[in-house]
Parts: C-alpha cells; sequence; structure tokens
C-alpha cells in the first residue's frame, strides 16, 4: 500500500471520527448537525495544531458529496410544485435574493474590496440541507410555509447553478459577450437532457426501477449522477451544474423517490465529509487577521436576510411563529455559497481577504441560525398563537372540527354535501386559507387551546370533533369539554391503547384514522379472496369490538 493510499485513509478516519463525535454533540445541545461537522473540519484542518489533513485530501470525496446532493436537489425539483407556490413568493425570493447581493455588494464597497460584485454573488443564496433541517426541526416541513420554503430554496438551488456557470469562466476571459456564452451552453446542455431526459433516460430509469435487483439500483443512480456531472465538464460548465440537471430529469421520470432514497444513505456520508472538507478550508489566522471584518459582514447580514425572509412570510399571511421559523430556515448559507466562493478564489475574482470574508461569513450565519433556532423554536407556537385574534363565528354552528388535515377536510366535505354547517379551528395558515377558498367559517388558533374553545364552543354546538394527532391533547380537551358543554365530544386517537383513556375523559367517540383505514384495507382482500360481504362486515365488527 502506497504511503499516499495510507495518508488518504488516514484522513478519511480522522475526518469521520471527528464528524461523528462533534456532529452527535451538535445534536445534543440542539443545533444542526452541520456545523459540529464544519469544527470539525477545522480541528483536523492544515491551519489548526494537531492531527492535519494534507491539503486536499478529501476534496474528491467532497466533490462527490456535491455532486450527490445536487443530483437529490435535482430529484426534489418540480416546475408543477413551483408554479404550485404562486407569483408573490416566488418573486419576492428572487428580489430579496437581488436585495442581499446589492446588500453584500455595498458592504464590500464600504471595505475597500477589489470585487464588490463577485462577492455579493456569494451572499444571494441560502443553504438547501440546513434550511430543511431546520425546517423540520420546526415541524414546519410538512406544512405550507414549509412546502413554499422548500421551494424557495430548489429555486435559488436553479438560480445558483446559472452563477455557477458564469464562475467557472476566469475573471480575464469574462466580458459581456463572454458572459453570455456559457448560459448558451447551459441552455444548450438542458436542451439536450431534456430531450433525451424524456426519451432514453425515462424508459431506462423506469424499466431499472422495475426489474433490477437492488444492489443494482445503487449502481445505477450513482452512476446517471456521476455521467451527468463528467458530460457537464465537458460540455464546458460544471460538474455540479450537470448533476443537477440529471436529477431534474429524473424527477420527471417515474419513481424518482425510489431514487432519492437509494442515493439518500450515501449522499448523507458525502455530504458529511463535504461540511468536513469546508472546515478544512478555514485559515483560523485569516479569520482572526480580518475576524472584524467577518464579524460585521456576517452580522450585517444575518440580520438583513432573516428580517427579509420574516418579511415575505408576513406577506404571504404567515403567522408570526411561523414567519420568524421560515426566517431562521432561511437565513443560513452553506454549501452552493462556498462552492461560489472556491470557483470564484480560483478564477481570480476574489482575493485572499475577500475569499476569506466570504467563507468566515458563511460560517457566522450557520452558527446565528444555530442559536436562533435553539432559542426561538420553544416559542413559536405561542408566537402563532398570539399573532391571531379569537372571533367567535358569525353563524353559530352544530359541529366544530379542530384541525383540518386530511381527516378534518374529508369530514367537511361530506358535512357541506349534506347541507350541516360548520366551523374549523386550524393554526397552519396555508389549512386555514384551504378552508376559506371552500366557503368554511375558519379561525385560527390553537385548537388545544382552552381560551380559544371558549370564545367558539356555544349552546348551539352539538358535536366537536377533534382531528388533532395528539391523544393526551384530545384526552384534556374531552375532560374540560365535558364539563363545560353538552357538545358530544369525537376524538382521534394516535394508538388503539389511547382509546380507552380518552372514552374515560369524556370523549362520546373515539377514532383511530389508521386502524379504520385498516378496516378497509381489510374488507377489499377480503372481497378478492371471494368472502362474503356479510361475513366481511362481521369480522370487521368482531375485531373492532374486541378492540
Amino acid at each position: 500500500m502506497g504511503e499516499h493510499t495510507v495518508g488518504f485513509l488516514a484522513d478519511l478516519t480522522a475526518a469521520l471520527v471527528a464528524a461523528g463525535i462533534l456532529g452527535a454533540i451538535a445534536r445534543k445541545i440542539g443545533v444542526t448537525p452541520a456545523l459540529g461537522y464544519v469544527v470539525a473540519g477545522i480541528a483536523i484542518g492544515p491551519f489548526t495544531p494537531g492531527y492535519q489533513t494534507a491539503t486536499g485530501s478529501l476534496g474528491g470525496l467532497s466533490e462527490l458529496g456535491l455532486i450527490l446532493l445536487l443530483f437529490s436537489l435535482g430529484l426534489g425539483f418540480s416546475v408543477s410544485e413551483l408554479r404550485g407556490v404562486g407569483a408573490v413568493p416566488m418573486l419576492g425570493n428572487l428580489v430579496l435574493m437581488a436585495a442581499f447581493c446589492v446588500a453584500a455588494w455595498g458592504l464590500a464597497s464600504l471595505f475597500g474590496f477589489p470585487h464588490p460584485v463577485t462577492f455579493g454573488l456569494a451572499f444571494t443564496l441560502s443553504s438547501t440541507a440546513i434550511g430543511v433541517a431546520l425546517l423540520k426541526s420546526f415541524g414546519l416541513l410538512g406544512k405550507r410555509a414549509g412546502h413554499v420554503a422548500v421551494a424557495l430554496l430548489v429555486a435559488q438551488d436553479l438560480v445558483a447553478v446559472l452563477i455557477l456557470v458564469i464562475t467557472t469562466a476566469p475573471a480575464g476571459e469574462l466580458t459581456p459577450f463572454g458572459a453570455i456564452v456559457p448560459l448558451l451552453k447551459a441552455a444548450a446542455f438542458v436542451a439536450v437532457a431534456l430531450i433525451l431526459g424524456a426519451t432514453v433516460l425515462h424508459q431506462i430509469v423506469v424499466r431499472t426501477l422495475r426489474r433490477a435487483p437492488t444492489d443494482a439500483l445503487v449502481a445505477f443512480c450513482t452512476t446517471v449522477a456521476l455521467v451527468a456531472a463528467w458530460l457537464g465538464h465537458l460540455a464546458g460548465l460544471s460538474f455540479e451544474f450537470g448533476a443537477f440537471v440529471a436529477g431534474a430529469v429524473t424527477s420527471e421520470a417515474a419513481g424518482s423517490r425510489m431514487v432519492d432514497s437509494i442515493v439518500a444513505p450515501f449522499r448523507e456520508l458525502f455530504v458529511m465529509i463535504f461540511f468536513v472538507s469546508i472546515g478544512t478550508l478555514v485559515d483560523v489566522k485569516a479569520v482572526l487577521v480580518h475576524w472584524p471584518i467577518i464579524v460585521a459582514v456576517g452580522t450585517a447580514l444575518s440580520l438583513v436576510r432573516c428580517l427579509g425572509w420574516v418579511g415575505l412570510s408576513r406577506i404571504a399571511r404567515d403567522p408570526l411563529g411561523t414567519a420568524f421559523g421560515v426566517g431562521i430556515a432561511m437565513l443560513p448559507m452553506g454549501e452552493f455559497n462556498v462552492v461560489l466562493a472556491n470557483d470564484s478564489f480560483s478564477a481570480q475574482r476574489l482575493n485572499n481577504a475577500e475569499y476569506a470574508t466570504a467563507i468566515g461569513a458563511t460560517l457566522l450565519s450557520i452558527v446565528l441560525a444555530a442559536v436562533g433556532a435553539r432559542l426561538v423554536s420553544p416559542r413559536l407556537r405561542a408566537l402563532d398563537a398570539s399573532s391571531g385574534r379569537v372571533e367567535p363565528f358569525r353563524d353559530e354552528p352544530v359541529l366544530v372540527i379542530l384541525g383540518y388535515g386530511r381527516v378534518g377536510k374529508t369530514v367537511a366535505s361530506i358535512c357541506r354535501a349534506a347541507g350541516i354547517g360548520y366551523g374549523v379551528v386550524e393554526n397552519d395558515a396555508g389549512l386555514v386559507r384551504a378552508a376559506e377558498r371552500e366557503g368554511a367559517q375558519v379561525q385560527y388558533g390553537d385548537g388545544a387551546d382552552p381560551r380559544v374553545l371558549e370564545h367558539l364552543i356555544t349552546p348551539a354546538t352539538r358535536v366537536v370533533l377533534s382531528t388533532i394527532p395528539d391523544s393526551a391533547a384530545n384526552a384534556a380537551l374531552a375532560s374540560r369539554l365535558a364539563h363545560q358543554t353538552n357538545a358530544h365530544i369525537v376524538a382521534r386517537a394516535q394508538r388503539m391503547a389511547d382509546v380507552p383513556a380518552l372514552r374515560q375523559a369524556g370523549a362520546g367517540d373515539v377514532l383511530v384514522p389508521e386502524a379504520e383505514g385498516a378496516y378497509g384495507f381489510a374488507e377489499v382482500v377480503l372481497a378478492q379472496l371471494g368472502i362474503p360481504p356479510d361475513s366481511v362486515s362481521a369480522l370487521v365488527r368482531e375485531h373492532r369490538a374486541a378492540l
């Protein structure tokens, strides 16, 4: 085994051990593990004492991680989803990106940086990897505000790929006409990829997912990403651009979610190495030399970015807590910002001071987002609740539905068809708007908050349906409402084991949606196997009674 191979394996081992330990510590204290990975890279990097990785030893693996990450981002790219976001958020996204670029440009000019435009471009984007993780931790990923934020992040990634095309050109070769050439190359590459994707690649993906053994699927998906990245490089573009386009084309084929699930474990491993490699780029001495500028630029831009996203979220009628969650999730810069800074530095369009400031400010934004998430996360629901004023329903409905998810919406639709008036209580702004569009009386608020129910439950209320997916909260509601109203309480239970406690608390009927759905599946299966309908109904009744 050669000396180079031994050194590489030692560096890889050190990176994985350090990332595992510091990533676990980051999770323990409630911040994004990406921050732990970056700190691990700084600890084993060539600019700090102790174990030092060779310069660029992890570069190949981090590049592979970035290729797989962009391939996965492409898999999530959907033109239909972007259209569904609406014009206001998408236009606001572009306006904010331009504003952040101008703000960074102004700060660069203030500090006398020689390349303010390039410096500004490096600060236009948000980190998709960290942003999605923060949205998930806030509980927003499954809500409309989270869907919109993810769509805006994907749109940013698309813009980033175009910026990346320009930043790969050396500074001396970049003229107004020369800037158009790489964009034309990119357009031609996308056009060819779309044609091949809609014909050849589509058929290959569908047939492979149907017939190939599982181990072959891993090789196939990785090959698609790497071949596309290599073709992008041959076309004079970049590895990352080719990988993103391949993912976007594959997303139009059936089974893109399956492809993403296959790539995910390897992507996570290599993305971890990518963030470690970012840490190894941090020259601690340079950061210490330029720390006043890094702190000033990083803090100012982070504040502007957070307030900008909070403002856009509020314009989209998201409640205050949700808006702050979106603002913090969209605050951190990350993978693309580092790539843009590296490519610009290689193309001699950023000097040492500008590059150190760009990397340092990016890391500072991650730290500030992690701290902000830690401080704000427990208060988001309280902020949401305080941002809306409880007003009684204009007509006193006989049915009040707490929660307008799939269960609540289905019940409401059937009641509407039966001519039954109902009111809805929902704490997701997107679902509130959906209920309003369907003509329902809607109150924004937390259905588990007794202050909300005091204003909405009247003597005219005959049934209260709680679809909140929390058995303990529903038990508390049932216990309170059973002593304050004559309304019949229908509650949702998370598990069959929760049914007795909910009945004891005062719920007249308790249903487990998953169990009811399972009965429907059982009925279909038994019917297909030739069991008479009467026997099927009897079997289901016996099972339900036994439980």
